[in-house]
């Protein structure tokens, strides 16, 4: 089966059936395009008919050798994300504080170095009067505490830009990548990125300390296989962090197919917390940690491809008329969060191996 124009057409093949528990699918969204980067095709998603499941996938799903046709015109090595210690020098007094008290915070809450001393870890309590901000430091480490001399490996790392404020925190890193450009980009910066799958590189038994997937698993074609491996190379007691878009989102619910995280054809499975909590079981973690978040960047995105329904949307372009109605819908979702935990936009998964 294949999808799509003939010189742009992306080979695909039916599955029915969920990866995870078997059961049969249900079409939720019907013939999906990609109006973020103009893959070619129409794209049905189905939702597990389990109800202590719930994945969502793509039906028919692209093969593993046409799945690079949707990544033309993707940005898989991105420098937007600004990581611990990546800033400049050269900065503002104001900044410069800053620095130091998110320093003192680091060293106070994840054990990273010793704060520069005893004023910077006393600064570092400041930034519990700025909750919005603490929460940004937090994501910027994905909330992964000091390991000393303890190795980091990241899926999906496009450039290493986060390995490379990891290394400084002083993690050993290493990272993988598809995309050969990105294994460059990374290489310049003086790291070791592999370029392929997990399971292609073939690591030793319990070699890393912690490892990190931000927005990857939706893209993979075996995910339960990635994991078991991730589990198999994780050292006892070794960390999982991934995050994920979250189908049982308030977005994904009020804008349906036009809700940034379905992404098709790129995202072959989608998770709910239930789904995701039941994907690292199977893979062979005994500890799950599964926490919904609220995610700006997703609504004024969502917002976009429902307000403007036809044509291509590229992705982060600027708006002409900003509208207040994501700001407003980020701060709604923020204030219900409390009471409706699984109503973020996108998951932050942990999970540690048996020790």
């Amino acid at each position: 089966m294949s999808s799509g124009t003939p010189a742009e057409q992306i080979g695909a093949a039916p599955c029915p059936c969920c990866a995870l528990c078997g059961s049969a699918g249900e079409p939720v969204h019907l013939a999906l395009q990609d109006r973020l980067f103009g893959a070619s095709g129409a794209w049905n998603l189905k939702r597990c008919t389990n109800h202590d499941c719930r994945l969502m996938w793509l039906d028919p799903m692209p093969l593993a050798t046409e799945i690079g046709k949707a990544y033309r015109s993707y940005y898989t090595h991105d420098d937007t994300p600004r990581p611990v210690a990546a800033e400049a020098e050269n900065v503002g007094r104001l900044r410069r504080a800053y620095r130091l008290v998110k320093e003192g915070y680091l060293a106070n809450r994840y054990g990273y170095g010793n704060g520069g001393g005893g004023a910077p870890r006393t600064l570092g309590i400041l930034l519990y009067l700025l909750p919005w901000r603490r929460v940004q430091v937090d994501l910027e480490v994905r909330s992964l505490g000091a390991v000393p001399g303890g190795r980091l490996l990241d899926l999906g790392c496009g450039s290493g830009l986060w390995l490379a404020g990891m290394r400084r925190l002083g993690w050993q890193v290493e990272g993988i990548d598809f995309d050969p450009a990105a294994a460059t980009a990374a290489a310049t910066r003086g790291l070791h990125v592999r370029c392929g799958s997990l399971e292609q590189q073939r690591f030793a038994d319990a070699t890393f300390n912690a490892i990190t997937m931000s927005h990857v698993v939706e893209h993979l074609p075996n995910p339960v296989k990635t994991l078991t491996e991730c589990a198999r190379i994780l050292k006892p007691g070794g960390r999982l962090i991934l995050w994920t878009p979250n189908t049982a989102s308030l977005g994904h619910h009020l804008l349906k197919q036009y809700w940034r995280g379905l992404e098709p054809p790129r995202h072959l499975h989608l998770f709910s917390p239930a789904s995701v909590r039941a994907l690292l079981e199977k893979a062979g973690f005994p500890r799950i940690s599964v926490r919904s978040r609220n995610s700006r960047f997703i609504w004024e995105q969502s917002y976009r491809l429902w307000r403007n329904r036809s044509g291509v949307q590229q992705c982060g372009a600027a708006q002409s008329a900003r509208s207040p109605a994501p700001p407003v819908l980020a701060l709604l979702e923020s204030v219900c969060l409390p009471v409706f935990r699984n109503a973020g936009e996108w998951l932050d998964v942990h999970a540690t191996r048996e020790t």
